[in-house]
């Protein structure tokens, strides 16, 4: 059975950017120019696996289609979804989310990206295959079957963890922010867990989830994201939206990481003093995961080059965190973790090298 990839788009062009580069690694495609020939192409041919679908076409649209299709396919067909988008709006996310799209890909087409995130989508339909297959008893030797199920489920594990990693990636494509920095603050986050005496379990949890923080920016306007020059108060009061919008979109998940993900997003940008938003929170009615990343962030910012500012070296951080200068101070973070920084200035400055921009 040959595995096919069904791209959606009422743009001619996009569809022969993404099926010359696909081909070009070894893809079978087949293509729709609107939301109703790509659901009929769904419905008959088997074969399709993986789907890209443009969120805005004429007639059915591309979240009408996935959820048709949804509906409509037999319990053992395996199909992985993916939007292309050209804006990124909040209430689509929560949608697409909602119908179990595994990634976003923005226009214009990144090449390398649209070939990984086929790929990656490819190998979760085998992976759940082969999960079915399993499921069904159809492995005759128990000894073998349960080795295969143990790395059947590893693999499963990976993959949700790359689709969180991509989710975190598809916020900041529109955001001046690399993508480095949103794995910095999860290997900050996990070291700090650690400390507080965390299982690895739950560790593992927030290394994933707090690279979500701020995927809200995908709802914030590109005009005021992007601006280069200070933002006026009317455009603070939008930018401080994301804290909610990434809540709304990550809570509509029960999966545990996407939990912790949304306690993360709200509430990434209180204080401990109470002067954070957008609640007003002191203390420990902050959850815990949002005041360990908070810290990570905050960290990463002040070693990262900004629009407003200079990065800074290691040692004028410390003193920042540690000392205040006005625009940071000691008192935003839980004592206890800014303890923690405080012994394990070295290891936040090693995570900062190993996996510098």
């Amino acid at each position: 059975m040959t595995n096919k990839i069904l791209i959606v788009d009422d743009e001619a062009d996009i569809r022969d950017e993404l099926v010359e580069c696909l081909v070009d690694e070894g893809f079978v495609c087949v293509t729709a120019a609107n939301g109703e020939e790509g659901l009929n192409l769904v419905r008959s041919d088997p074969e399709i696996v993986v789907v890209l679908a443009d969120l805005q076409m004429p007639g059915r649209t591309g979240l009408e289609m996935i959820s048709a299709a949804r509906a409509e396919l037999d319990e053992g067909r395996q199909v992985e979804f993916v939007v292309i988008t050209g804006h990124g709006g909040t209430a689509e996310a929560i949608n697409a989310l909602k119908l179990g799209v595994i990634d976003f890909m923005q226009k214009p087409i990144d090449v390398d990206h649209a070939i990984h995130v086929v790929r990656r989508a490819e190998e979760l339909v085998l992976l759940k295959r082969a999960s079915s297959h399993y499921k069904k008893g159809l492995e005759a030797d128990v000894e073998a079957k349960t080795a295969e199920i143990r790395n059947l489920y590893q693999g499963l594990e990976s993959a949700y963890a790359e689709a969180l990693d991509c989710l975190a990636i598809a916020a900041e494509y529109k955001d001046p922010e690399t993508g480095n920095h949103i794995r910095r603050i999860g290997e900050y986050a996990g070291l700090i867990a650690a400390e507080v005496g965390w299982s690895e379990k739950r560790q593992e949890m927030i290394r994933l989830a707090a690279p979500l923080h701020d995927g809200g920016k995908i709802g914030i306007p590109d005009a005021i994201l992007l601006k280069p020059g200070k933002l006026n108060n009317d455009e603070i009061v939008i930018m401080k939206q994301h804290a909610e919008i990434g809540y709304r979109i990550l809570s509509n998940s029960s999966y545990p990481v996407m939990m912790l993900a949304a306690n993360i997003a709200w509430a990434h940008h209180e204080r401990w003093d109470g002067g954070g938003y957008p609640r007003g929170l002191t203390g420990a009615e902050i959850p815990i995961e949002a005041r360990i990343t908070t810290l990570g962030d905050i960290y990463d910012a002040l070693r990262s080059e900004r629009p407003y500012k200079p990065a800074f070296d290691h040692e004028k951080t410390i003193a920042i965190m540690l000392d205040g200068d006005g625009r940071t101070d000691p008192s935003h973070f839980d004592p206890e973790i800014l303890a923690i920084y405080r012994e394990k200035t070295d290891e936040f400055e090693a995570i900062f090298s190993r996996l510098v921009d």
